[in-house]
């Protein structure tokens, strides 16, 4: 019993520290995934000031430079803390006309740090300039586009530029030049109702004469975070600081204007973050339950096996402080080097500690001894021996503090389903993330009352008939002790391990749709210049390609009302598209109600016909309605879907090999598959660190729930054997005897695994709207939504696991009838 008290202890301080410590390394992670993934000038806080030509600040590099160090000293300590303490800043001018006929343009520009960043392939770099002449360099592949050489002089207005080089970057996958992309390329513009683009390319200079030069200026100071700096601990505050620091550049004498995207990530990070903790919580908070019921049975039952020598101790004189102390220090030898071993095992997972891995083992082996030493306390109180005391106690208080208890369990479980529902898991609300497991607790509360007149009914109709198994078995079941305390522990673990396993099924299930929707089938190839005939042809007898499916997707507008409406098109055949998505989770429109008809959202769907111009000038018929079609973004524009294969495709819909695809692709084409778009929903470390957690904590529930089925059966295994002892003279055969300890034992065990179950898989509708997992499914609406279908295969293992923990209590109980008979 010391050894089955100490493994019960080492895997709860196992569980409960080593997980907290996995889920925020995975949350860490998150957190530095988020910062390293973005755009560096999403991520980055930008600080601008536009100089005009009557301003006269900031005429030199080193007055940009004091203004950055300035800035920097505005930054809250936690921001400056994930803050890149290198400085990056830069000023340039506004772009310049340098050639009206080919609408080319110059900016001229300045980047503290660029010298040591680029190579001049040709030529060096610029020097001071003089009066209205500057020198400047220009990136080689912007220059080979607009024909620029290096001698060439470029007129500015009333200053001319000498370019004196040309360069290109040293390191391409430096963060720099992320920063600073207009160093690399040249930027083609359309403005409005123009038919050609501008070319704008962007050369450097000398820093001291362009902040010199009378032009209006543009200055901006870059603070970057660094990745390896942020962690889900301190992203609140880092969020805090940048509001912070946006509220200090508002005091300052200079008009200053703060852009970023920082912010925007780190709210949406706090609150998936938010979610995924309070989840998270939920199984924790079940699983201490769990595992400190399990282990309260076994220290009952060790309390029972040793009641005969507390008894003779307390003969001899002993006292009743005695007694609990004695079986109190017997318990902390088992379970304090346990639990101190659980923990220490535990640090071997990476990942902070955090509180509840602290203090979580502590706690579960305090609450071991404190149930050990209430237990002996009650068993040899001389109080608790009195008839008189024990009737006036029953009488006076007892049931009505077990009513009372019940109904406020009831209660609570109640109002925080209620809150859950309306406010939703991630608010931050401490009182929500128990709810589970209050409903769990107040299910088995039912169990508890309907259980004995479910077994109630039953013997009476055993009383009717002649045989004596069913009845002796079944007046046992009607008068089992202490049976509250394993359906108050079975009940939770049996429904929190289902529920976890159709958790995380039904969001594998849900992120398998969004990869598909994404896609749009098994691979999807666009390709905005079009798909030249010869390329199908080859895709089309390519080796391990099933079939293709040629669609055109497009922009163009509606020629509805005043002006029209922007709308996204889709020409596809339906009857194709549907065959080659046949099996897949994908559900597309239905069919025009007329041949010559399309399909349209719903705001043009009571036009009566209008025009369109792409992919072809045509008139289209509304003949049904489309809300959307796979693997296409309509955004805010309407939908008009057109039933038949296009003569030009710019897109491919392919089922088949993904590797016998990609060498046929023509230069400019991007491949999507569904497999890809899987990895990408589901290898984010805030989604992994979910699923692992559902999967570990309803693994470790499972087996808890069958340690406390085992516990339950060997508690009443002795006065079982002395009953059945009785029974020998009678003539009761090994066989009888286990059928009968099998419906004195299994009825109650076996409801309130049943009960678990229900439970379990009724907790995606009871909890509804109040747990949101569609951000780790792919932005999916109505993942594990309440009217969402249970997946299949995990509610098929919750329900393996329900019968599982009713077959151990089954052949459990049958073995140990038979060997109390034998005994």
């Amino acid at each position: 019993m010391a050894a089955l008290l100490a493994a019960l202890v080492f895997g709860a301080a196992l569980v409960v520290s080593a997980l907290p410590r996995m889920v925020e390394s995975s949350l860490d992670a998150a957190a530095r995934s988020l910062i390293g993934a973005a755009p560096p000038g999403t991520a980055s806080l930008t600080v601008r000031h536009t100089r005009g030509f009557d301003l006269r600040p900031m005429r030199t590099t080193a007055d940009a430079a004091g203004a950055d160090t300035a800035w920097r000293a505005l930054l809250p300590p936690a921001l400056r803390e994930v803050a890149d303490p290198d400085p990056l800043f830069d000023f340039s001018a506004l772009p310049v006309l340098i050639n009206g006929q080919a609408h080319r343009y110059l900016t001229l520009k300045w980047v503290s740090g660029a010298d040591r960043r680029v190579r001049y392939v040709e030529g060096g770099p610029p020097g001071p300039g003089s009066g209205t002449r500057l020198e400047v360099a220009v990136p080689a592949a912007a220059a080979a586009e607009m024909s620029i050489r290096t001698g060439d002089t470029v007129r500015l207005g009333e200053l001319t530029a000498k370019v004196t080089g040309l360069f290109e970057p040293a390191r391409p996958a430096d963060r720099f030049w992320a920063l600073e992309p207009d160093l690399t390329y040249v930027i083609h513009n359309r403005v409005p109702l123009a038919t050609e683009d501008d070319l704008i390319v962007t050369a450097l200079t000398d820093g001291d004469s362009l902040a010199g030069a009378e032009l209006p200026m543009i200055f901006r100071w870059l603070v970057t975070p660094v990745p390896d700096r942020v962690t889900a601990g301190d992203t609140a505050a880092v969020l805090a600081a940048v509001e912070e620091f946006g509220r200090r550049l508002d005091r300052q004498d200079l008009e200053l204007t703060l852009s970023t995207g920082f912010d925007r990530m780190l709210r949406e990070y706090l609150d998936r973050l938010a979610v995924t903790r309070a989840l998270i919580t939920v199984f924790l908070s079940g699983l201490a339950v769990v595992c400190l019921g399990t282990t309260a049975l076994a220290v009952l039952l060790l309390v029972r096996r040793v009641h005969g020598a507390l008894l003779l101790m307390r003969a001899r004189g002993a006292s009743l402080a005695q007694v609990v102390l004695a079986c109190g220090g017997a318990v902390a030898l088992a379970a304090v080097p346990a639990a101190a071993a659980g923990q220490a095992a535990a640090g071997l997972v990476p990942g902070a500690t955090t509180a509840p891995a602290r203090l979580g083992p502590a706690a579960l082996a305090a609450g071991t001894v404190a149930i050990a030493c209430a237990a002996v306390a009650l068993r040899h109180s001389p109080r608790r021996h009195s008839p008189r005391r024990r009737a006036q106690g029953w009488l006076t208080g007892s049931a009505a503090r077990r009513i009372v208890m019940e109904i406020l369990v009831l209660v609570v479980a109640l109002a925080s389903l209620r809150l859950m529902r309306t406010r939703g898991l991630g608010t931050g609300d401490a009182f929500l993330a128990p709810a589970p497991v209050l409903l769990t607790l107040a299910a088995a509360l039912a169990v508890l009352r309907g259980g004995p007149a479910v077994i109630h009914l039953a013997f009476r109709a055993a009383a009717r008939r002649t045989a004596a198994v069913p009845f002796l078995g079944l007046a046992a079941a009607r008068a089992v002790p202490g049976a509250a305390l394993p359906v108050l522990t079975l009940l939770p673990a049996v429904a929190l391990a289902a529920y976890g396993m159709v958790a995380a099924g039904g969001l594998e299930d849900a992120q398998r749709q969004a990869a598909w929707e994404r896609a749009g089938a098994e691979i999807r190839v666009e390709r905005e210049q079009g798909i030249p005939r010869e390329t199908l042809e080859r895709i089309v007898h390519a080796p391990g390609v099933r079939a293709v499916v040629p669609a055109a997707v497009g922009t163009t507008t509606a020629e509805v009302g005043f002006g029209g409406r922007p709308a996204t098109v889709v020409a596809v055949d339906l009857d194709a598209y549907r065959r080659l998505v046949a099996g897949s989770p994908l559900r597309l429109p239905g069919r025009p109600a007329r041949a010559t008809g399309a399909l349209v959202s719903h705001d043009l769907s009571a036009m009566r016909s209008f025009e369109i111009g792409w992919p072809v000038r045509t008139t289209v018929t509304p003949a049904g309605t489309v809300d959307a079609m796979p693997g296409v973004r309509a955004g805010d524009g309407a939908l008009i879907v057109l039933p038949a294969a296009p003569e030009h495709a710019n897109t491919l819909l392919i089922a088949g090999d993904a590797g016998a695809v990609r060498p046929l692709l023509p230069s400019g084409a991007r491949m999507t598959t569904v497999a890809g778009a899987l990895a990408d929903i589901t290898g984010t470390p805030l989604t992994a660190a979910l699923t692992a957690t559902l999967r570990v904590a309803a693994a470790a529930l499972a087996a808890y729930a069958l340690a406390a089925v085992a516990i339950a059966l060997t508690g009443g295994a002795a006065r079982r054997a002395e009953d059945l002892g009785l029974l020998r003279a009678l003539g009761l055969t090994r066989r009888q005897a286990g059928l009968i300890t099998v419906l004195e034992a299994a009825p109650l065990l076996v409801l309130t695994a049943v009960a678990g179950l229900a439970a379990g898989l009724a907790m995606p509708a009871l909890l509804g709207p109040g747990i949101d997992l569609s951000a780790y499914a792919g932005g999916r609406p109505g993942a594990l939504a309440a009217g969402a279908a249970l997946p299949i295969l995990p509610a098929a293992l919750a329900g393996a696991l329900a019968a599982g923990v009713a077959a151990v209590a089954l052949a459990g109980a049958y073995l140990g009838g038979s060997r109390g008979h034998a005994g």
